[in-house]
């Protein structure tokens, strides 16, 4: 049967040893298939979609558009979708840095329109899109301040760029300020793998690991300063790729343990935290913990994270994934978690007709759950936890393998008549010629589920 690795490629996290996370590596053989292929009935399919190719990277490696799975990448504000795409032609010049950066582009569309290109950033790394409730775009930017050309442009500052105009399409015009500084030559203030999210009253919430710490800084749109928490420190292992929600409480984050153990030598992703303030206070509690599994000794990588998502009426989700079938590495099984009011987790299994899926995301319309599945090859709908996976009927393609939307974790106050989704190839065998997709599904076929 054929299937996906989600494999991950590693060098060092310091100098020429740069850690590239999950690269998707596809099986050789390849059968030609249909949903029914899954378990999944052929009849059951969901139509009437727009699915087109968008504008992605050069390269693979490095930093291009798929990176940063824990990442806000598409978001919506009435007629108009926002995203960025990195273009990283620079890095024939050797690794992105202060004075070789890549360049985030702007990209709005609107109604049927066209994708329009707008402003470039400089940056290294994937950014965050997030909108608030009167439309404006902000953007949570790592900027490389480094000038020595060994260095990978993992040493750099978070910057926050906003477009006053985005509302009326005008993605050209913007303010920047900067989050947390670096000076050149110092030690790392500032991690590559930077989740974000906006609250209902358009407060800002960015969040990094650090070391052995989980930070998180805020900042309400009329205020004029960031204000910097830690949501753990001294925990033992690092925790990185946050995923980040906020409730009426206050905000969540999800994030994989991470580990350096060496030059050359891939990272250990064995448990998870979720990080919760709770009354004022953080508190942090471990979901899953494989590091005594019989696999970990040899696998690095037994756990994921795949989403974080908070309900309106106030229901924490999360999603997470765990590698240990004895023979397929990168088969995954799926847990939901619910956080309660009390801070306590519902763990419930997913289970999934297929076995292919790579990765789950969540949305919510009318009060009602939905996933949003991806393999190789396809992508599915599954409507509440109970629900059969349907295959959502869209032109052949094998690629696209990392999936985003735009929700109520990156839009303010949501309303829209479409589920927006990027797909993003991450395959490196795919690359300079790698194809993406923008897929935009009607509210009113949910109906038909």
């Amino acid at each position: 049967m054929a299937g996906v690795g989600n494999f991950a490629i590693f060098m060092s996290r310091r100098k020429l040893n740069y850690l590239i996370n999950h690269s998707l590596a596809f099986c050789v053989i390849f059968f030609i298939s249909s949903c029914n292929k899954d378990k999944v009935p052929l009849s059951n399919y969901l139509e009437q979609i727009t699915f087109e190719a968008i504008p992605g990277s050069t390269y693979h490696d490095q930093n291009a558009t798929w990176w940063g799975y824990n990442q806000q990448k598409i978001v919506r504000f009435e007629d108009k979708v926002f995203m960025a795409v990195i273009e990283n032609e620079n890095l024939v010049n050797g690794y992105p840095n202060a004075n070789n950066p890549s360049t985030a582009y702007i990209y709005c569309k609107t109604n049927q329109g066209n994708w329009v290109k707008g402003a470039g950033i400089p940056t290294s790394r994937p950014v965050n899109l997030l909108i608030d409730s009167h439309g404006l775009l902000h953007v949570i930017v790592f900027e490389p301040t480094e000038i020595n050309p060994s260095e990978n442009g993992s040493l750099g500052r978070l910057k926050h760029y906003w477009f006053p105009y985005s509302s009326a399409g005008n993605i050209d015009s913007h303010l920047n300020e900067i989050i947390e500084d670096h000076n050149q030559g110092d030690p790392e203030s500032v991690n590559i793998r930077i989740g974000a999210a906006i609250g209902a009253d358009n407060t800002l919430y960015v969040s990094f690991g650090i070391n052995q710490d989980v930070k998180i800084y805020s900042k309400q749109e009329t205020e004029a300063s960031w204000s910097e928490e830690f949501a753990g420190q001294n925990l033992g292992n690092s925790y990185y790729y946050p995923f980040v929600a906020t409730t009426s409480s206050g905000p969540c984050i999800l994030a994989i343990q991470d580990d350096y153990v060496g030059p050359g030598l891939p990272a250990i992703y064995h448990k998870n935290k979720l990080f919760n303030r709770l009354n004022g206070s953080w508190t942090h509690q471990t979901l899953i913990d494989l590091s005594t599994h019989p696999l970990a000794s040899t696998r690095n990588r037994l756990a994921d994270n795949c989403e974080l998502f908070v309900t309106t009426n106030d229901r924490v989700l999360g999603i997470y994934q765990s590698y240990i079938d004895p023979i397929v590495d990168w088969k995954a099984s799926y847990t939901q978690i619910e956080l309660d009011q009390g801070g306590n987790v519902i763990y419930t299994p997913l289970n999934l007709e297929s076995d292919e899926i790579n990765r789950i995301r969540i949305i919510e319309h009318q009060g009602q759950i939905y996933y949003l599945c991806i393999k190789y090859d396809k992508l599915y709908i599954k409507k509440g936890i109970d629900g059969p996976l349907t295959c959502i009927k869209t032109p052949a393609f094998t690629s696209g393998n990392y999936i985003y939307l735009s929700n109520r974790m990156n839009s303010v106050n949501l309303n829209s008549n479409y589920i927006d989704i990027l797909l993003l190839n991450g395959n490196m065998a795919d690359y300079p010629n790698a194809v993406n997709y923008y897929v935009r599904i009607p509210t009113s076929q949910l109906a038909n589920l």
